[in-house]
């Protein structure tokens, strides 16, 4: 129920969204400029901060980083495998956006429920997750809407959309500041914070704005793929590592945090602004939010003693 409680937010933020098209209260036309906000200030600003102090000795990096990092390599793999489909089958966009959905994790989510059934020494694994994966997925997630997206693909258009990529520049330097001990400057930090805030919220608002309610009730294959990926593969795929990495009941209940909740709301924006399916991404991650509301618990009172 509590955990209800902790994901209800964010449907009740999608509805939002959708209502505001739906009244007319913002157009759809107007969103193009709030997602561009979001895809080139937001988002980014988060990224820099999350990543910039976590503290990955204090978090350890052993088997549970090994663990993430094997299962979101399998995962992908298997995503990317969906590209040998024929392209009348499979177009790229929506080839990229399960890419980005099965791949990209919320970790706003992750947290709540590792705060909820693992206390602080699961939010610092789940924080630690964020810092591991989050810069790392950004990029590979940027080269495969760079390669597949609806321009002509090269190296060196893949390199400059990833250089380019405000996300990736966050990200990346958010370890930058890390990785050299650096301290953001109080006044800057909190500028930065009253900005990032906006993130989740504007992110969550613009996928509710690209719902359908007759798509999202009549699902399209494609949605229904994308659930399959995320969460249902993607949870067994680290059920399968725990034990091969000797993962602690509660080190594996935070992997299902990692690969059980939805896809990150900035995917949506990405797929927006870099051509791949928008419309497809809001179904996926709306219908793996309702999913995560019944999974998440279930997985905690399967792990857990």
């Amino acid at each position: 129920m509590d955990l209800a409680l902790a994901i209800l937010p964010i449907l009740l933020t999608l509805l939002t969204g959708y209502v505001l098209v739906a009244a007319n209260m913002i157009p759809k036309a107007d969103w193009p400029a709030i997602e561009t906000l979001s895809f080139r200030l937001l988002i980014p600003v988060i990224l820099l901060r999350l990543i910039s102090k976590v503290d990955f000795a204090g978090a350890g990096v052993g088997p549970f980083v090994l663990t993430l990092v094997a299962t979101v390599a399998g995962i992908s793999a298997v995503a990317f495998a969906l590209r040998l489909l024929p392209k009348h089958v499979l177009p790229n966009p929506p080839f990229t956006t399960l890419f980005q959905s099965t791949s990209r994790w919320n970790g706003f989510v992750g947290l709540a429920a590792a705060e909820l059934f693992l206390g602080p020494e699961g939010t610092a694994l789940i924080a630690l997750a964020m810092a591991v994966l989050v810069a790392p997925l950004n990029i590979v997630n940027v080269s495969i809407l760079s390669a597949f997206g609806p321009s002509e693909a090269s190296v060196k258009k893949v390199l400059l959309g990833i250089v380019k990529n405000p996300l990736v520049q966050g990200g990346v330097l958010g370890l930058v500041i890390n990785f050299t001990g650096s301290e953001i400057p109080k006044p800057i930090d909190d500028t930065l914070e009253l900005i990032g805030r906006a993130a989740l919220g504007v992110g969550i608002l613009a996928i509710g704005a690209g719902i359908s309610l007759r798509r999202l009730l009549l699902p399209h294959w494609r949605t229904v793929l994308g659930l399959v990926l995320r969460p249902g593969l993607s949870s067994g795929l680290l059920l399968l590592m725990a034990p091969i990495f000797g993962l602690t009941p509660e080190q594996t209940l935070a992997g299902i945090f990692v690969f059980g909740v939805p896809a990150a709301t900035n995917g949506y924006v990405v797929a927006r602004q870099m051509g791949g399916d928008a419309d497809l991404y809001a179904d996926v991650m709306t219908w793996q939010t309702l999913l995560a509301l019944i999974w998440l618990p279930m997985a905690a009172i399967w792990l857990l003693p």
